[in-house]
């Protein structure tokens, strides 16, 4: 069908779905196109919303002239949309990852949750679009799919894709590579990696994509303005054109549409990071104020004033802070929509199917423990005495690979893990080691940050540090230094080497009492 709209030029309409997938899926398809063909007009839809699929832009699409219709990361479920672009004389092709039932959608549908004959279920819709793009390569004889790598990298290391599957892991290598060595062709990802250098520890792993690279796309699609939005896909598809840019101190400045972008995301990160801090600090008084943290699910209404696009960020940030999962809801009439974020060890493995079994939800779609979902406002009591009729969580559950003490741990161990950093990320765990009987003096042990979120201290020549996403440690620290003169430390950590190429353990949880100890120097 491509191969036919290609030979008679036929214009093309373009989605960009709205998350990091949806927009690298449409880069490459576009690109890729455009290396074929470069006369071939294109129409592209960028959501202004966070709106997934066709029901926002069908009405404009349906209207245009195009006779194609390549909807990448999304479209299976969009059936009567479908139905109508080929009743306006469209056809359509969808190149999407999602699990839902296609029903009788008119529309040619690329998706490998749809094959039993596909045992990658795990690539998402970047994924799929580079598979399509390989078979588009044997077609033309030419070589262009592994150009596009880094694009597959990023979309699927920010749609979660599961990397224990070894074809999916083998792309996102192949594209951390492209990164790390600056081999890749995408000039916005170059643009991104170089400025997130110091962040990254200077390497480019799964975790470091996910947590510095991502966010600067995803903070974008949540809260940019509808025309940066555009200015981001265009720079995202490699344009060479140039923007100006009011720069503090320097006035308005020419730059390239990707340092132009860069400079957009960046603003709309620090915007999200405080909207969700100050969010997050005021729903947490609330939530305490009535004991809902005590709960065994945090279950509660995120109000009027919090913005639908932070829901689920907020959701994420109380699931930390108390370590249980959060179902965070805003009221729309006689529905109850929002976002839910598990947290594993409070004994609920998937929070997904959690809500499922309940039956009372209208749907809970996304990741185990990272969703959207929405239930009927009369159905609320009900889901309310469920949680109330809970066991409380009287401990936390962790699964650790080792158990370690003062006399059997050493720097040597924890940088021989640490060393493994890369592999980490995307359902391959980083794994979690109990230690046992560390004894450090009070005035050694150290709380730090601009927003008192650090506890660090040494044993020996290993660093020990516990962080927070920003909310204070001061409590927590208070209560280890008025312990005793010196504090025995019991310590579910990860093992990790930091930027000054020391042995660190990071904290994940501790317990600790008063030791008759002496340990003056903390070593």
């Amino acid at each position: 069908m491509l191969v036919r709209h290609l030979a008679d030029k036929t214009s093309i309409s373009l989605l960009v779905d709205c998350d990091d997938d949806g927009y690298t899926s449409a880069s490459l398809i576009y690109q890729y196109i455009n290396r074929i063909d470069k006369d071939i007009n294109f129409t592209f839809y960028v959501h202004e919303g966070k709106v997934h699929g066709l029901k926002d832009v069908i009405d404009d699409i349906v209207a245009n002239d195009d006779g194609l219709v390549i909807i990448p990361d999304a479209g299976t479920g969009n059936v009567e949309e479908c139905k109508r672009l080929y009743e306006a004389g469209k056809e359509v092709i969808i190149l999407d990852h999602h699990t839902i039932d296609p029903e009788d959608n008119p529309a040619v549908i690329v998706n490998n949750q749809l094959s039993k004959n596909v045992t990658d279920k795990a690539m998402t819709g970047v994924g799929i679009t580079y598979k399509f793009a390989q078979v588009l390569d044997d077609y033309f004889h030419v070589n262009y799919a592994d150009d596009y790598l880094d694009l597959v990298c990023v979309g699927m290391i920010a749609d979660r894709a599961d990397l224990t599957n070894l074809q999916s892991r083998y792309y996102v290598l192949k594209g951390l590579n492209q990164l790390k060595n600056k081999t890749g062709k995408n000039k916005l990802l170059k643009t991104f990696v170089e400025v997130q250098q110091y962040s990254m520890n200077y390497d480019v792993t799964i975790n470091g994509v996910g947590f510095y690279i991502c966010p600067l796309m995803n903070s974008m699609i949540r809260l940019g303005e509808y025309e940066d939005k555009k200015i981001m896909f265009e720079a995202l598809c490699n344009s060479g054109r140039k923007l100006p840019r009011k720069v503090r101190g320097k006035g308005e400045v020419m730059m390239s549409v990707q340092e132009y972008t860069l400079k957009a995301c960046q603003s709309t990160v620090r915007k999200q990071r405080k909207l969700t801090t100050d969010y997050s600090d005021e729903l947490s008084k609330e939530i305490e104020e009535h004991d809902f943290h005590k709960l065994p699910i945090i279950l509660y209404n995120a109000g009027e004033d919090i913005e639908k696009d932070l829901v689920g960020l907020i959701a994420n940030r109380l699931a930390d802070t108390y370590q249980r999962p959060c179902i965070l809801l805003k009221n729309y009439g006689n529905v109850c929509a929002g976002s839910a974020r598990g947290y594993e060890k409070s004994g609920i493995v998937n929070l997904n199917k959690w809500c499922k079994d309940t039956k009372l939800f209208n749907y809970a779609e996304g990741h185990p423990n990272a969703f959207g979902l929405a239930i009927d406002l009369d159905k609320t009591d009900e889901l309310i005495n469920m949680v109330y009729s809970m066991p409380k969580i009287e401990s936390l559950a962790y699964n650790v690979y080792g158990v370690y003490d003062d006399k059997t741990l050493n720097s040597m161990l924890v940088k021989l893990v640490g060393k493994y950093h890369y592999v980490w990320g995307c359902g391959v765990t980083e794994p979690l080691f109990c230690i046992k009987n560390i004894t450090v003096n009070r005035h050694n042990v150290y709380l730090l940050g601009k927003r008192q979120n650090r506890i660090e201290f040494s044993y020996h020549d290993i660093k020990f540090i516990m962080m927070t996403k920003g909310t204070s440690l001061s409590k927590k620290y208070r209560d280890i230094v008025e312990t005793g003169e010196n504090i025995k430390f019991d310590i579910i950590g990860r093992f990790q080497i930091n930027m000054k190429k020391e042995a660190q353990v990071v904290i994940e949880d501790l317990m600790y009492e008063k030791s008759n100890k002496r340990n003056v120097f903390g070593v």
